[in-house]
């Protein structure tokens, strides 16, 4: 999905299967015909659909009649890209979903990952009202394997992050073409943000993975990000651990801490540069604002990253 919301009222099924292969990717949706005593078909189908692409994600919220979501082994191509899909169930009946031999029922108020990249089964029943997020692996990382490890388990939000993320989301899917430009890009980074601090939750004393512990890293960097004293001594210590540690840790994810976190930094830059809205700012006050407060850094990194000046990217809009 490129851009822009999506709005169909009174959806057939046929248009349900359409608007959810171009949200997310490839999928054959279905609904069962119930049948009066006379052979007559009882309630046709209907769904309201509303999408939109929401900085690097698609999101999606469908009411309406039950109905079952197939992503095929057929279906599958290796030019599609590699999504992670979150829903949320807001339904009266529970769902059931399976995913490489792992079945749940999800429940109103309960999460459900799949992995875009292999086949899933979903079934709502009538009366659903699900939320649905699609993201790419890429986005999420090295937190993709976290997230993609609670493939057709239900997660349930009544607390914590988890908790927060639903309710971001049900007012996220009141609002969707209420959002354009910047604050799209900044709902968007929110909303990744809470991704990963709802998936990659874990209670005190069970982090007992490398990967646990970096996920949990990356969302207290993020969290933080706006802190020039954020570094990889002051991040060690706030978890426990030694600088080496850190290193080791970032070592095994490909990329360095230090260049991770001026990644993250520079990113947000360039797109506050980008931005009109951000006029009034001087490139030193957008700059602060992510951590940076070094101009002849600022410029040598964005030279580096985007082969490009401050002054550059603003001439570009």
């Amino acid at each position: 999905m490129s851009g822009g919301a999506l709005h169909v009222h009174q959806a057939t099924v046929g248009e349900l299967q359409t608007a959810a292969s171009t949200v997310l990717a490839p999928l054959a949706v279905t609904a069962p015909r119930a049948l009066t005593s006379t052979g007559v078909e009882a309630g046709a189908f209907r769904a309201d659909i509303d999408a939109a692409v929401v900085g690097r994600a698609a999101v999606a919220r469908i009411r309406g009649s039950g109905h079952l979501v197939q992503r095929s082994a057929r279906a599958i191509s290796s030019t599609d890209p590699e999504l992670l899909k979150i829903t949320l169930h807001r339904s009266p009946e529970p769902a059931a979903a399976d995913q490489g031999g792992t079945q749940s029922r999800a429940h109103s108020g309960d999460f459900v990952v799949f992995d875009m990249t292999r086949p899933y089964r979903l079934a709502v029943a009538d009366d659903c009202d699900v939320m649905a997020v699609g993201i790419s692996r890429a986005e999420l990382g090295r937190h993709a394997d976290t997230v993609a490890g609670r493939a057709a388990r239900r997660l349930p939000a009544d607390s914590g992050a988890q908790a927060v993320l639903a309710t971001f989301l049900q007012g996220l899917g009141s609002h969707l073409d209420e959002l354009a430009g910047p604050a799209q890009a900044h709902a968007g980074d929110a909303l990744v943000s809470l991704l990963l601090a709802a998936f990659t939750e874990t209670e005190p004393g069970r982090m007992d993975t490398a990967t646990e512990l970096v996920d949990r890293i990356r969302v207290y960097v993020l969290a933080n990000i706006s802190d020039p004293s954020l570094c990889v001594d002051s991040v060690a210590a706030a978890h426990g651990i030694s600088a080496r540690q850190l290193h080791r840790l970032f070592r095994h994810t490909g990329i360095p801490f230090a260049a991770w976190l001026r990644g993250e930094r520079l990113g947000r830059i360039r797109r506050d540069l980008l931005d009109p809205a951000q006029d009034g700012r001087t490139t030193a006050a957008v700059a602060a604002r992510w951590g940076l407060h070094d101009p002849r850094h600022l410029a040598r990194a964005l030279k580096s990253q985007y082969g490009t000046t401050a002054r550059d990217l603003r001439r570009e809009r």
